[in-house]
């Protein structure tokens, strides 16, 4: 569509000239005063002519819509998502999320960038090129998340990153998860920060319960967001520091009941919401950016406030100067609710065309056309069995063990307990009932062996699963009670090129394959959605009951995410001090 001049916008405000569409009688959310009041709106092509009171004047366009009985809001803005974790390509991801009024989507790719490096990125970007949904691009500051603690298959550095920002619809530097390398004046962290600022964008934040000092240092440097909260008095004290956070609702966690309340309490609160990693079963079940907005409501939140954080804040956070409200000049992106209290969507206008109707998408979006890059990007060293497991240093008797302990809220924690050793070989039932062994086998073209570990909390009960998707450098991952079973799981992966599987009995019982990079389909996110609804019921068959199921384990090799985490090069990781935990103290 051809972006409507000033001076037509005029003449149709003026009313010297007919609109395209105007929307009469619709409940206004205005997210500038916070008001709902009556009103008709008015569009020319692509973007909001005028906002006036229900009535006050007689509208002439070419088509008009009584909305008599609904509410209008701008489209939600989405401030931080990866769209790789929904599992999809981009066009099938806009297909997903319009219908749930999400109509600018503020991504960052650092999922493909750390399979594929440029390349990865390039192909989201032209992949996600003309579509109904409006998607900007943060650049990965995280290639590998940290340097030397594992290895991806790329590497970004800060004049990596100061070319990527030159790009096509390119606004800002991604989440900087290496906070500790920022704290400690890491010469590559601090340089991927500068090129942020010195090109004028934003610079997206990641630091998980930082608080004091460290967390005034990481603002000082140049950081101007944080998605990553766990409690409110981390949440209140980032506000105070200037850093914008970004309340999210994830299919891996939800923290806004430990945040919110204690934010509230602030005399003036005005922050910006994501969905950060979304599973298209729950896409499609719980919502997207519309389930966000209910979540805020459901903690005594005005809902006009709750669509103000999700539209107008994050928009003008981005520098996205015309879009987040209905208001002359703006870009024509709204929605109309059927109700306002649960956020219920029926209609979607994209650029002023609409593109959702009761819910339903009334334009097609093909799926992806584009040729996937990078072919295979499963290339495995030889593996036997015995690669699976580590050595023990006695052949029989006791030994001090240290393990990773999966918490339900995705959160790790250290310890060390007591096994038995038998034929030099650990007994994992001496450890926990559910212990098992968990190994990051390099799938990049590496030539080191897996880097293993001792994982407790899955519950897995039998067999083994594997996965490409493994946050963030998405190497080969594979937890499983025995080996065998483990290695038939990995060969399935190798042979479909990335995925995940499910093995018991030497058989693979689930598999759902994402070949794109290891980590996407070439389906829509209605057909994945049953594809991981049926790998979800083997994830309980094999005893997982976390909520994020057949994806349980993908956080464990987070290398920013404390306590521990599993790498390919460390094994057992200490998050603080990115020191490798030696197995047998």
């Amino acid at each position: 569509m051809t972006s409507t001049t000033r001076k037509d916008l005029i003449e149709a405000a003026m009313g010297n000239r007919p609109l395209d569409l105007a929307i009469l009688n619709a409940s206004l959310v205005n997210v500038f005063t916070c008001e709902v009041y009556a009103a008709d709106i008015g569009v020319l092509g692509d973007r909001i002519a005028l906002a006036t009171p229900a009535g006050a004047y007689d509208l002439e366009a070419a088509s008009q819509v009584d909305a008599t009985g609904l509410w209008a809001a701008p489209g939600f803005v989405d401030t931080h998502l990866h769209i790789e974790s929904t599992m999809v390509t981009p066009p099938a991801y806009a297909a997903g999320v319009l219908p749930k009024g999400t109509t600018t989507s503020i991504i960052d790719p650092h999922e493909i960038g750390n399979v594929l490096g440029k390349e990865g990125i390039r192909y989201m970007i032209d992949s996600s090129k003309g579509l109904p949904l409006s998607v900007f691009v943060c650049i990965p500051s995280c290639v590998p998340a940290v340097e030397g603690a594992e290895t991806a298959g790329a590497y970004f550095g800060p004049e990596d990153v100061a070319e990527m920002l030159t790009w096509p619809r390119v606004i800002g530097v991604a989440e900087v998860m290496d906070f500790q390398g920022v704290i400690h004046r890491d010469p590559r962290m601090l340089g991927i920060v500068q090129a942020g600022l010195e090109a004028d964008m934003v610079v997206q934040g990641h630091s998980p319960l930082l608080k004091g000092r460290e967390a005034n240092a990481y603002t000082a440097a140049g950081i101007h967001n944080d998605h990553e909260l766990r409690d409110g008095a981390e949440g209140l004290e980032k506000l105070r520091l200037g850093l914008l956070p970004l309340l999210k609702v994830s299919s891996h966690g939800n923290h806004v009941p430990n945040i919110l309340p204690q934010m509230l309490e602030a005399r003036h609160v005005d922050i910006a919401l994501c969905t950060d990693d979304i599973e298209p079963a729950d896409l499609l079940e719980n919502g997207h950016m519309d389930r966000v907005v209910r979540e805020m409501i459901s903690h005594g939140v005005e809902p006009a406030r709750a669509i103000r954080w999700a539209t107008w804040i994050g928009a003008q956070h981005y520098g996205l100067r015309d879009r987040g409200a209905i208001a002359p000049g703006y870009r024509a992106d709204f929605v109309l609710l059927d109700s306002l209290e649960d956020v219920s969507v029926r209609d979607v206008y994209a650029d002023g065309e609409l593109v959702v109707a009761a819910g339903k998408m009334t334009v097609e979006i093909p799926l992806d056309t584009l040729e996937p890059p990078g072919g295979n990007t499963v290339h495995l060293n030889p593996l036997t069995t015995r690669d699976l497991e580590p050595r023990t240093p006695i052949e029989n008797g006791s030994v001090q063990v240290n393990t990773m302990h999966l918490l339900p809220s995705r959160l790790t924690e250290l310890r060390t307990v007591a096994a038995e050793v038998r034929d030099g070989r650990l007994v994992l039932s001496s450890i926990a009932e559910d212990a098992c062994f968990l190994a990051v086998i390099p799938r990049h073209g590496q030539a080191h062996s897996p880097g293993l570990s001792i994982l407790t909390g899955l519950e897995l009960n039998q067999g083994a699963v594997a996965t490409t998707v493994a946050h963030d450098s998405h190497n080969l991952m594979v937890a499983g009670r025995n080996t065998e079973d483990m290695l038939v799981a990995v060969k399935a992966l190798e042979a479909s090129h990335g995925g995940i599987a499910f093995a018991s009995g030497g058989q693979i019982i689930g598999q759902v394959d994402l070949p794109i990079a290891g980590l996407m389909s070439g389906k829509s996110v209605p057909d994945l959605a049953v594809d991981m609804a049926e790998l979800n019921d083997v994830a309980v068959e094999f005893g997982i009951t976390h909520r994020a199921k057949a994806l349980a384990t993908t956080g464990l090799a987070l290398t920013v995410i404390p306590e521990v985490s599993a790498s390919d090069t460390a094994g057992l990781l200490d998050v603080a001090s990115q020191e490798s935990i030696p197995m047998f103290p």
